[in-house]
């Protein structure tokens, strides 16, 4: 799945994130678009095929070959339905987008199930995969009455594919950034160090997945529209950094708190080792979806070739960081913690801070709009976080359940109350809009 994932950044080419930001894109382009996907598709599934015995070479079974060249097709199926998503998400039908994506996960979920009960083994997640992707071609389909014609030259396609190669860049670095520490882990510390690692990530991560993913996919449309407004797109961008902030600070902070709690209920004694581990990397989400979230103000402003020239720097500095907090780490006889050391603070002091100033002096924001924007989520989580230690210091000895759901009702309920302004203040504008 991450080669898949690899290549499928490769066969959409940043082309649906072209259509998105344009402001005004011809029938033609989006034929041309839709054609150049389709081309993309064909060769990065070819490329998939013929990597499959290298596949089954590296993980050192011949079950990973047929696996990998059955599910390089999926790559064809999700080209097929690139253009017509990207036009919902153009007329900023995100609900109706989500929906469908919704009811096709369902629908594999459901499918995968059966063919796993029926003993199909591995072949169910195959299944999954073709179900759900090909339901989502189909309905996006149906639900997006364009159709491609006849591709035709001048129509201004260089210059889309152009922008599509800077973003498909940059996803590329971003890609290596998220993965390269694993690699690193499960080389030089073996697969149960990188099992507790990768199980910590994938905490830290799902905040990220439930607010960025749905609000980034807002942001790119929205801002887009407006960035020959720039009043109004610094208006805009100023509600978006204040919901991060609300969303992420306290998750972050929060994280951090109740970490070898979570990691007890959620994964049971065995993973308590990943406990610290949690606690370290928590400390990158009080920036990390800010950071996640520049890539779509870069591509609103179509800024791409400094969003690709910035991912090349991160992916080598992270890198780099990866290996020195590895070897510190083993010095130290913590060397996953020194990994994760790594990430949270070349994040927070060496990445972010020069990042921030990059992106809003390339789209015209001002700095001290966007601490502005931040400041009153980062009152309410120093509150919250005084409170959530206050009460775990009172608490007699309990279990780790317990300990848990009182540090969480506690942090939500002075967290809302300390941020009850802002809180309410974004309701209003987000149901008045």
């Amino acid at each position: 799945m991450p080669l898949l994932l690899f290549f499928r950044l490769l066969a959409a080419a940043g082309l649906d994130v072209a259509a998105v930001q344009q402001a005004r894109l011809d029938p033609r382009q989006a034929s041309g678009l839709f054609w150049l996907n389709q081309l993309f598709g064909l060769v990065a599934a070819a490329v998939a095929v013929a990597a499959a015995p290298v596949l089954a070479w590296f993980y050192g079974t011949a079950a990973v070959l047929p696996v990998a060249a059955a599910m390089a097709g999926t790559l064809v199926v999700t080209a097929l339905g690139v253009q017509h998503a990207a036009l919902l998400q153009r007329r900023m039908r995100l609900d109706l987008l989500a929906g469908l994506r919704f009811c096709a996960h369902c629908v594999a979920g459901g499918a995968a199930i059966a063919a796993a009960a029926a003993g199909w083994g591995v072949w169910s997640l195959v299944v999954q995969q073709y179900v759900e992707l090909g339901m989502v071609t189909l309905l996006v389909w149906f639900a997006e009455p364009w159709r491609p014609g006849r591709p035709v030259g001048g129509v201004g396609l260089r210059r889309l594919v152009r922008f599509g190669g800077h973003y498909t860049l940059s996803n590329l670095m971003f890609y290596v950034t998220t993965n390269v520490d694993k690699v690193v882990v499960g080389f030089a510390l073996g697969e149960t160090a990188l099992g507790l690692y990768s199980q910590a990530f994938n905490l830290v991560m799902k905040p990220l997945h439930v607010l960025l993913t749905p609000l980034t996919g807002v942001m790119l449309p929205a801002l887009s529209r407006l960035a020959l407004e720039p009043a109004e797109y610094r208006r805009l961008l100023t509600g978006f950094f204040r919901l991060i902030a609300l969303g992420m600070l306290p998750c972050g902070v929060g994280l951090a708190l109740v970490a070898r709690e979570a990691i007890l209920v959620l994964g049971g004694p065995q993973w308590e080792p990943a406990g610290p581990i949690l606690g370290v990397l928590a400390a990158a989400l009080l920036v990390q979806g800010f950071f996640n979230a520049f890539g779509s103000v870069f591509a609103s402003a179509g800024r791409v070739d400094r969003l690709a020239a910035a991912s090349v720097v991160i992916a080598a500095t992270l890198t780099v960081a990866f290996v020195v907090g590895l070897v510190v780490g083993q010095w130290a006889g913590w060397p996953l913690l020194g990994v994760a050391g790594a990430y949270s603070a070349t994040m927070l002091v060496v990445i972010f801070p020069p990042y921030l100033v990059y992106c809003l002096r390339s789209v015209g924001y001002p700095l001290r709009g966007f601490f502005a924007a931040a400041a009153p989520a980062a009152a309410a989580t120093a509150v919250m976080a005084m409170a959530v230690l206050a009460w775990r210091l009172a608490m007699p000895p309990t279990s780790p359940g317990r300990l848990l759901a009182g540090q969480v009702a506690v942090g939500l309920v002075v967290f809302a109350a300390a941020a009850r302004a802002e809180l309410r203040e974004l309701y209003a504008l987000l149901r008045n809009r």
